[in-house]
């Protein structure tokens, strides 16, 4: 079958719309080809929407089925990518994935052009529904395929959950059928499936993964990096883990093969503060590692324990390692939690200008709640507002929600004062 694959874009192009190729669809795309299928990826935020582009897509290639990849803030653009399919063709099937639909699969079998939901890993329930669908789409078949959702009366209906899939048997994604010169961070590697053991109420990975992290074998990872290094020439790679260093045992085996990388090569990864000590991060250097992302979020010690369960003092050794490493530290931060005040607001300013003092770089965003987490679930509880239904805003760069504390033109005050006050541009 012919199966054309398309990212569906943000609606404000910005430099972080094409920073990383989207590797979900590329590792979809490596079993599907497998499978013997024809697969075509199209990133549309490379370029941005264009429903002539979509149109041209679709006559050139004359797909038997479409995929389309959303996150939250890309979701109306990929319903608006379904509905161009079933214009150009009424009978292709369209089935949507990504994190988005993986977490609202009901509420998006609701939209009259989408057809499927693939719900959390879509390799495997992919290539079961293509085959499916080869032998006639008998209704017995399409219920028995796991990790499905689809539409049956009109009603949603969805399948039994599936079972994760092996790390060992992941493969590589399908990079070959990404444009990589058009993106920033091209050559990223995911080095685990599953998720982050911790349960912040401002992200959705653990309701989307589940808590438990099932590293890909070390042996595995370096021979992919390799071979990045001599099929793209790649020079620096990013592992893209929400916590590269959650198990040591696991790292120091593939510590010790990126001691021995391909000459010149670099790589950064993120994790969280109160998880590196300084000889893992003299090692880390040792093996190549140019930069570290950390997740510290605000300087107040009161937040923190609710939403972040780390130590300021931990954040400020993590970042003072680091730089004593040669290891770049870029330090994200947050604003508003539930609990935040002037008064919190103003210990993570003091914080931020402590932590950039000690030589790490800032970023800072709006806190948003995304579908599936806490802030989401139990607004009322917590005493949020969210302003808006519009998904093209939930992207941490526009006020979303307020607090019981701070309404939105105070938050966008604030973030402008503490941008301002440490040099850098909000949402950077």
């Amino acid at each position: 079958m012919r199966v054309l694959l398309f990212q569906a874009p943000v609606s404000r192009m910005s430099p972080h719309a094409h920073l990383s190729p989207p590797l979900g669809l590329a590792y979809v795309a490596t079993h599907l080809l497998d499978a013997g299928h024809r697969v075509e990826i199209i990133d549309l935020n490379v370029a941005g929407f264009n429903p002539k582009r979509i149109a041209f897509a679709l006559n050139r290639f004359r797909p038997d089925i479409v995929g389309i990849s959303a996150h939250t803030e890309t979701y109306l653009n990929a319903v608006k990518i379904a509905a161009l399919v079933k214009e150009h063709d009424t009978s292709t099937p369209v089935m949507a994935g990504g994190p988005h639909p993986s977490i609202m699969p009901e509420a998006v079998l609701a939209e009259p052009d989408i057809d499927y939901v693939v719900v959390g890993e879509g390799e495997r329930t992919a290539v079961e529904l293509l085959a499916v669908l080869a032998e006639g789409a008998a209704p017995d078949a399409i219920a028995g395929i796991a990790g499905l959702g689809h539409v049956v009366d009109g009603s949603p209906v969805l399948n039994a959950p599936r079972l994760p899939l092996n790390a060992a048997n992941v493969g590589r994604p399908a990079r070959h059928l990404l444009s990589l010169d058009f993106y920033e961070d091209a050559y990223n590697v995911l080095t685990a499936r599953g998720g982050c053991p911790y349960r912040c109420p401002f992200c959705s990975a653990s309701y989307i993964w589940g808590g438990r992290r099932r590293p890909r074998p070390a042996e595995d990872i370096m021979a992919e990096v390799e071979d990045m290094v001599r099929t793209y020439g790649a020079e620096h790679i990013f592992f893209v883990d929400d916590i590269f260093t959650l198990d040591r045992v696991w790292l120091d085996g593939l510590l010790d093969l990126l001691v021995a990388r391909p000459a010149g090569l670099t790589w950064g990864c993120a994790t969280r503060v109160n998880l590196v000590d300084e000889e893992l991060l003299e090692r880390m250097a040792a093996a190549g590692c140019t930069g570290v992302q950390y997740g510290i979020e605000s300087g107040a010690q009161s937040i923190l324990d609710s939403v972040k369960s780390i130590k300021k003092d931990d954040a400020l050794s993590a970042v003072t390692w680091a730089a004593a490493a040669g290891i770049s530290a870029s330090c994200s931060f947050m604003i508003p939690f539930p609990e935040d005040t002037e008064s919190t607001i103003a210990e993570t300013l003091a914080f931020m200008r402590v932590l950039k003092d000690a030589g790490g770089k800032l970023l800072m965003s709006y806190t948003t709640p995304y579908p599936g987490t806490m802030f989401a679930e139990k607004a009322d509880e917590l005493g949020l507002k969210i302003l808006t239904d519009d998904w093209t805003l939930f992207d941490a760069k526009h006020v979303v929600m307020e607090t019981r504390h701070l309404t939105a033109g105070r938050i966008e005050e604030l973030a402008n004062h503490m941008a301002e006050s440490v040099g850098m541009s909000r949402n950077a």
